[in-house]
């Protein structure tokens, strides 16, 4: 069978590749493992039914709240089966539908595992079916790694593939890593009643690049003050099964007992077997692409996490396109790190793009920085979410936005008027003299550039 674009991978980042393609007028095809593994990593077992379990527990918080709105709740009860009823039912629509709507446009999934044979030809493992192709994307997206000797066992020990899997709330948990989802898990378990211990080895709730320690500091502040037990610099030395559960010691030398561990680590990329086909990958096992996310065999592309550490679902969809525009001769649409906003849904939204102030001074550039508290926004005071911030790093000569991070409500929706803005050059000046509705969040965005671009406003005169 002959086609245009062969994708293999039917995740994120192949499936909106695919559609571009389509679009675009390219005859394409996907090849996928299963049915049910349709959408991927991020639909089937990451940020689809996990944003379900936040907005539940989020909901939880804000009952406590209702009073204030003259509201006199009489209380409730949880269920885990209701909650993975609805949960498992967005997810396996979304899926379908994505099925459908693939079926109806007429681009076929061949299911199996998909090997690159040559850099024009596709082999559907199980299926015995050959594809012909004059491009190929490879989108075969990341798995879950164990540390320090756990490895899920999917009852005393879980990752983010099995965690799904629990049929009751469990009282007792301990997290392993304070990164994008180990921040995420520990606010949902404890909004649904779990006595929850998050461990980071680092000095800092997430230590990644693009997050200011401003972030970090606040969420960690939340979490604690609902109860979290937050260990720095501290991870899971040694555990034993007992009859009142996993006896868990620590290297900071405390102890506990918990009904199961949640491994939060990280992930690996999906390329084993590819070095083969004479693809270039990095130590780390990444694929190696360029501008355009294509390989070192030129009919050969790459997207989504495979292609770098920054394993995001719209990290991935971009870098797909980018692929697809450079297939049919478009040179001017590129890969872009620096602008792919990273959003954390905990106790707080925590949205960043681009560099913090301490990056942005490493690398060299002379920064001012506007800050702006949703402590005193009177949308935030009405919805009862008046905290956070809005901080803006700008370069102080040109005025060229380096970098927004967003603490507090709605922060991940809030973030992406600034990056259009950076994208299209556009700088804190712009943004200053924008027109922003009231009431509104995003007004603090507008403030937090004035108090770049035409100076901060002082309550106290200064001699």
């Amino acid at each position: 069978m002959e086609f245009d674009l062969v994708i293999v991978g039917a995740g994120s980042g192949g499936y909106e590749a695919g559609l571009y393609a389509h679009r675009r007028g390219m005859k394409v095809a996907f090849v996928e493992l299963s049915p049910e593994t349709v959408g991927g990593n991020c639909l089937n077992r990451g940020c689809i039914p996990s944003k379900y379990m936040r907005y539940g527990a989020y909901m939880i918080e804000r009952f406590s709240h209702m009073s204030r709105y003259g509201i006199l709740p009489k209380g409730f009860h949880l269920s885990m089966p209701h909650l993975k009823e609805g949960r498992d039912n967005v997810v396996r629509t979304i899926r379908e539908n994505f099925k459908k709507f693939a079926q109806h446009l007429g681009i076929p999934i061949f299911y199996g595992k998909g090997f690159l044979k040559d850099p024009n030809t596709v082999v559907v493992e199980g299926a015995d079916i050959t594809l012909r192709s004059r491009f190929v994307l490879l989108a075969t997206g990341s798995s879950t790694v164990s540390v320090g000797g756990m490895v899920a066992d999917g009852r005393y020990i879980h990752d983010t593939d099995t965690i799904w899997n629990l049929e009751e709330f469990p009282k007792r948990v301990v997290i392993v890593g304070g990164g994008a989802v180990g921040v995420e898990f520990a606010y949902i378990f404890r909004m649904y009643g779990a006595d929850v211990t998050l461990t980071e080895l680092k000095d800092r709730l997430l230590p990644m690049a693009g997050i200011p320690e401003e972030s970090s500091r606040f969420l960690a502040r939340k979490l604690k003050k609902l109860g979290i037990d937050i260990k720095l610099k501290t991870t899971v030395n040694h555990y034993e099964k007992t009859e009142e559960g996993l006896k868990v010691s620590f290297t900071d030398g405390t102890q506990l007992t918990t009904d199961i561990i949640l491994l939060a680590v990280g992930r690996k990329p999906n390329t084993e077997g590819f070095k083969e086909t004479g693809i270039e990958m990095d130590e780390r096992g990444f694929v190696v692409v360029d501008k355009h996310c294509r390989t070192n065999l030129p009919s050969v592309y790459a997207c989504g996490d495979i292609t770098s550490p920054l394993m995001l679902a719209h990290k991935a969809m971009y870098e797909g396109k980018v692929a697809v525009s450079h297939m049919l001769g478009d040179e001017g649409w590129e890969k872009n790190d620096t602008l792919m906003p990273k959003i954390i849904y905990s106790a707080y939204e925590v949205a960043s793009v681009g560099l913090t102030e301490d990056e942005a001074e490493d690398e060299g550039y002379h920064v001012r920085v506007g800050v702006v508290s949703f402590v005193t926004n009177p949308k935030a005071m009405d919805d009862g979410e008046n905290e956070g911030f809005v901080r803006v790093v700008v370069e102080e000569r040109t005025k060229r936005i380096l970098g927004c991070h967003i603490l507090g409500p709605n922060a991940g929706e809030l973030l992406h008027q600034v990056i259009h803005a950076m994208k299209a050059g556009l700088g804190a000046d712009f943004m200053s003299r924008s027109v922003y509705s009231h009431p509104s969040l995003s007004e603090a965005i507008g403030q937090a550039s004035m108090e770049v671009h035409f100076g901060p406003i002082t309550w106290t005169k200064r001699s």
